[in-house]
């Protein structure tokens, strides 16, 4: 049994990692603003902080220390600074939850992007030498929304070179799930191949890394108990195009989908947020390394597309 500070941990996945986490006996923590409500009742502690100022982080804490942190809310290097400093002599390693957008080669502006397979290595991308600068207006939404990859590139810098105690970055793919479809991409497949509308894509869209909600939070539940440091992709084996994407939506629902490619399609509304100019996957050698193998997509993607295409025909009579 351990004792978990889970910063975040209220909405989309973060709740099925606490729920993992109790089930295994782990003496749970959540740390968040307090702004979203949980169901977890007595079965763990609360603190209230925001995870971007140290002194309030610090505060919170008062003398508690911890086996291990789960950090859901780094989004940038303010972020990975103030929980680097919050958290020094209070916890024995700390787990931060990254994305595949890190290695996505259109988001790194004017910095020298670094040479990547299609299949990207967690070594193709070093946080230990990339360069951070918490001056930036991080804290602004809209700034830190346009530069989401950016942000976490630089927050897992921030981390991988203040931290006082050992630190693991998990480079996500892109997240389903068949029971809390939060982020609406996928149901916007679904969306419109009922109503019969067109999907735009670029040419020959690429394949992207795609994992269930279960199984990211079940791999983050064992990669905060476990002892490895560094980065490490979670993701299922293979890569997803939006072809593949709407074949499974089609067999659910009996529609066809009525896919355009344009030569530069992203800023047109009928755009697949799944649709990428080039194939950008993550490898998961690493992690089978550590002895974790992740869910295949071919087991899990026709219960999510099911589920979708029920859910957008019970709200929308379609």
């Amino acid at each position: 049994m351990a004792e978990i500070c889970v910063i975040g941990g209220t909405r989309y996945f973060g709740k099925l990692i606490v729920r993992r986490l109790l089930a295994q006996g782990h003496r749970v923590t959540i740390l968040t603003r307090g702004r979203s409500q949980d169901d977890f009742g007595d079965s763990v502690q609360r603190l209230k902080a925001d995870a971007n100022d140290a002194a309030a982080l610090a505060a919170a804490l008062g003398e508690r220390t911890f086996d291990a942190v789960l950090h859901q809310m780094c989004y940038s290097p303010i972020a990975a600074l103030a929980a680097s400093l919050a958290f020094k002599g209070r916890t024995r390693r700390l787990v931060m939850t990254s994305t595949i957008e890190t290695y996505n080669p259109r988001t790194f502006e004017d910095r020298e992007v670094p040479t990547l397979s299609p299949w990207a290595l967690e070594s193709g991308l070093n946080p230990e030498t990339y360069a951070y600068d918490e001056s930036l207006p991080w804290l602004d939404p809209v700034f830190a929304e346009g530069h989401y990859g950016e942000g976490k590139r630089q927050a897992e810098a921030a981390l991988a070179q203040t931290a006082s105690f050992p630190v693991a970055f998990v480079r996500v793919g892109h997240v389903l799930s068949d029971k809390d479809e939060f982020t609406g991409r996928f149901s916007f497949h679904v969306d419109r191949m009922l109503t019969g509308r067109p999907i735009l894509t670029w040419p020959g869209s690429g394949k992207s890394s795609f994992i269930h909600a279960e199984d990211i939070a079940a791999f983050l539940a064992w990669a905060t108990t476990a002892t490895f440091t560094g980065a490490v992709n979670a993701c299922s084996p293979e890569g997803l195009d939006v072809r593949d994407l709407c074949a499974a939506i089609g067999v659910a629902s009996g529609r066809v989908a009525r896919i355009e490619e344009a030569a530069d399609p992203g800023a047109d509304e009928a755009c697949s947020p799944f649709s990428f100019p080039q194939t950008l996957c993550m490898s998961t050698a690493r992690a089978a390394g550590l002895g974790y193998r992740f869910t295949p997509a071919s087991d899990w993607l026709p219960g999510v597309a099911a589920a979708a295409v029920a859910a957008a025909r019970s709200s929308c009579s379609i």
